[in-house]
C-alpha cells in the first residue's frame, strides 16, 4: 500500500522537526513493504530538511506544483506569466508581504513577524533573489493578510485568473499555484490511486477525498467540520500519530 503524508500540522507540530516517535513509525511502515510519499505545501527545498531520513522517497512539494523522484526535482506546472504579472500588481497595490518560489530559489518580503519565516530555506540550500529575477514562479504566498484582505485578494484572483488559491486556516496566508494544481492532481500525475492519506488542512482535502482511507489530524480546531468526512480522526500528538501509523501495519 502507498501512504501519503502531509507534513506541517500532520507530522510536525513546531514547523521545525518531526518527532522521533513518528519517524520510527514511518520507518516501520516502510519495513512492512509499504511505500511512503510526502506531500507538502513547502517547496522541495524546504521539505528536505524536515525529512532527512526519507529524502530519496517520492516527494510532492508546493501543494503539488513540483515533485522529487529519486532526488531529481521536476516542476509539474508553473504560474503563467500573465497571471504572475497580476500577482505582482497586487503585491505593489496592497504592499503585501510575500514569498515566491521558483524550482529552487525564492524571493520574499516579510516586514512583520510571521511563523512562516522560520520555514523559508531553513537549511540555507538556496539563494534569495529579487521578485523580477523569478522567471519560473511555482508558488506564491501572500503573508500576514487579515481576513478582509484575504477575501478581497481571493475574489480578485478568482475573477481574473484560473489559478488555484487556498486561504489556509488561521495562518493569514493566501497560497497560489497554477490552475488545477493540488496534491491530489499530482498523485494522479504519478498514477497513484490506491492509497492511505494523512492530512490536517484545506490544502489536503482533495488528496484525502481521493484516498482509500483518510486520516485527519485534528490540529486546527476551526476545521473540525472536515473531520466528519474522514475515516479516522487523530489527536495532534506525536504518540497518537505514531500509533495511528502503526495501526496500518
Amino acid at each position: 500500500m502507498q501512504y501519503i503524508f502531509d507534513v506541517d500540522g500532520t507530522l510536525s507540530f513546531d514547523g521545525k522537526t518531526i518527532s522521533p516517535l513518528i519517524n520510527r513509525a514511518i520507518k516501520d511502515l516502510i519495513d512492512a513493504d509499504n511505500e511512503v510519499i510526502f506531500a507538502s505545501a513547502r517547496p522541495i527545498r524546504d521539505l528536505l530538511p524536515m525529512i532527512p531520513s526519507f529524502t530519496d522517497h517520492k516527494l510532492i512539494g508546493a501543494n503539488g506544483a513540483m515533485i522529487s523522484l529519486a532526488e531529481e526535482i521536476k516542476v509539474i506546472s508553473k504560474i503563467p506569466d500573465k497571471d504572475f504579472m497580476l500577482l505582482k500588481i497586487l503585491i505593489d497595490k496592497f504592499e503585501l508581504n510575500y514569498i515566491v518560489d521558483s524550482s529552487w530559489n525564492y524571493a520574499s518580503r516579510i516586514t512583520q513577524s510571521s511563523f512562516i519565516e522560520r520555514m523559508i530555506d531553513p537549511a540555507q540550500l538556496a539563494e534569495k533573489i529579487t521578485l523580477d529575477e523569478i522567471i519560473e514562479p511555482i508558488k506564491t504566498i501572500f503573508v500576514n493578510v487579515d481576513n478582509e484582505l484575504q477575501h478581497q485578494l481571493i475574489t480578485t484572483i478568482k475573477e481574473k485568473t484560473s489559478l488555484n488559491i487556498i486561504g489556509l486556516s488561521g495562518e493569514g496566508t493566501v497560497d497560489i499555484t497554477a490552475s488545477g494544481i493540488n496534491k491530489f492532481s499530482t498523485l494522479k500525475y504519478l498514477e497513484i490511486e490506491d492509497y492511505v492519506a494523512f492530512g490536517n488542512d484545506c490544502n489536503d482535502l482533495e488528496m484525502l477525498a481521493g484516498a482509500t482511507r483518510s486520516v485527519w489530524i485534528n490540529s486546527k480546531p476551526d476545521l473540525q467540520e472536515f473531520s466528519r468526512q474522514m475515516d479516522i480522526i487523530c489527536k495532534p500528538d506525536p504518540e497518537a500519530v505514531a500509533n495511528t501509523i502503526r495501526s496500518f501495519i
